[in-house]
């Protein structure tokens, strides 16, 4: 049954094997520089390193951006943003996959009732601005840069041809590890805050975790779509749009290659918040509009000549229409199988003011005079919650998610068995558990309730020093612990 589940993910990531590898390889393809067996098969063993060695990253933001609290609900996410593209593939356009991806969280935070995280937004939405604008940039800089050492070096044309092919196949190989990297979260992403599968123990090995087993199905998903969907794709890119030459098509995986890059690698994003300098947000970025942005630098450094301003403008109205087209597509989706399929999409949470957490909010600093209006009253989402304290008060919205994460009812009861049985023992250090154990059988009706208690041991201490590269690293652990304990305990309240 949850096999089932995960089903749209798979499809989600065999459209983005079918279209996304030809952003990689389809100019060299097409200037058949690299057969496209060579090509799939290179594809397919970076992709999959790429996702499973570095795509908690990007896969973080997304979550951020809605995250999807019931199995039957990111199916119908990942349905709906893989229904639309394939609308487009069918088309010969190639669309982005998180643009459609962030319309359909959008249209489930709006059938759910919940807040949509304007800054994960803003960081996903900025990017399918900065990701081909800096693939244009990146390839012009490039086209100069090769036709001067070209001209200098003065190599011969079989020399060029094989100089050519050799470095074909390492970018591509770079740019395929940054692209699964990048983008699985695209594709299983929503399913990691409901991610099915256990830790596995492998005597010898060490443990699997499951968010990495399902970066590891979505990987198999990619790989069965380059096998099967992504030549015809590959026509689309380097053909219609732009005649490429081997060299420019070089020029256009190299530079797309490096801006996945920018926005996969996590190691890149701590030193530069380490060297006080800002980052580039770890978000999923399109592979589709960089490759574009690259052939359109090569073009403007060429003269302009030749582009095919005409398949560009369908393209950037995709752009525009993917993410509504999605978000409405998830909207009826989540409608049908809720209450046509009576599938569960979405675990209602309700919000309450009662003596705890008014004393709570009070112990956050907030002042309470202005809950005169929902003092004693129960609600049913937190969007409505959220609009209605908006009206009443002038708190910002960073103290308005504080008093929501405190009303918030997620009644759990500790059952350490439950750890064991899911192979998670492993992911605390020996006090972490003890303190875990004294609380074992014990029942709670607040995340904050949980986490307080566990806080009177220091090994489940937030660090105050958050600015201290190590310490944000402990407390981000420590909150992933967290949240897997609110997950693993959750107790729904018997009406």
């Amino acid at each position: 049954m949850i096999f089932i589940y995960l089903l749209s993910g798979l499809f989600l990531g065999w459209s983005f094997g079918a279209k996304d590898t030809a952003n990689i390889f389809g100019a060299a393809v097409e200037t058949k520089m690299i057969s496209f067996k060579r090509a799939a098969l290179i594809a397919a063993i970076f992709v999959t390193l790429g996702a499973v060695l570095d795509g908690a990253g990007p896969s973080q933001t997304l979550s951020k951006l809605g995250s999807v609290n019931a199995l039957g609900g990111a199916f119908t996410v990942a349905l709906a943003a893989a229904a639309t593209i394939t609308i487009m593939v069918r088309i010969g356009i190639p669309v982005a996959t998180s643009q459609t991806l962030a319309g359909a969280i959008i249209g489930w935070n709006y059938f759910a009732g919940r807040l949509t995280d304007y800054a994960s937004l803003a960081a996903i939405g900025g990017s399918w601005v900065l990701a081909p604008v800096l693939g244009a940039i990146f390839a012009a800089l490039l086209f100069f840069i090769f036709r001067a050492y070209l001209a200098k070096v003065n190599l011969h044309l079989l020399e060029q041809d094989l100089w050519t092919r050799f470095w074909l196949v390492i970018i591509g190989a770079f740019g395929a590890y940054s692209l699964g990297a990048n983008n699985i979260a695209n594709i299983v992403g929503v399913f990691v805050p409901v991610n099915p599968f256990k830790d596995l123990a492998i005597p010898g090995l060490g443990t699997i975790s499951g968010v990495t087993q399902l970066f590891l199905l979505g990987s198999v998903s990619i790989i069965i779509g380059i096998y099967t969907y992504s030549h015809k794709i590959m026509k689309t890119v380097g053909k219609e749009l732009f005649n490429l030459s081997p060299i420019t098509a070089l020029i256009a995986v190299l530079a797309e290659s490096m801006v996945l890059f920018l926005f996969s690698s996590k190691a890149l994003h701590g030193l530069l918040v380490s060297l006080g300098i800002p980052p580039i947000p770890l978000v999923p970025v399109s592979a589709s509009q960089i490759i574009v942005g690259s052939v359109l630098g090569i073009g403007l450094a060429k003269g302009g000549k030749n582009i095919r301003y005409n398949i560009l403008g369908r393209i950037s109205l995709a752009w525009v229409a993917a993410p509504v087209i999605a978000f409405l597509f998830s909207f009826v989706f989540l409608s049908v199988f809720q209450n046509v399929f009576e599938q569960t999409v979405n675990l209602e949470t309700q919000y309450v003011f009662d003596r705890q957490t008014i004393t709570e909010i009070e112990a956050y600093g907030l002042d309470s005079k202005y809950l005169s209006t929902v003092n004693g009253r129960r609600f049913e989402n937190e969007l409505s919650l959220y609009n209605e304290l908006k009206k009443q008060s002038n708190f910002s919205r960073v103290q308005l998610l504080d008093i929501l994460m405190i009303t918030e009812v997620y009644p759990m009861k500790v059952d350490v068995s439950i750890l064991e049985q899911n192979g998670l023992i492993k992911r605390f250090s020996q006090d972490q558990w003890d303190a875990l154990v004294k609380l074992n059988e014990r029942s709670y009706r607040h995340k904050w309730q949980l986490a307080a208690e566990l806080a009177k041991s220091p090994s489940w201490q937030l660090r105050v020093l958050a600015s201290s590269k190590h310490n944000e690293s402990y407390n981000h652990n420590l909150t992933n612990l967290l949240d897997i304990l609110y997950r693993s305990f959750y107790s729904p309240e018997k009406t």
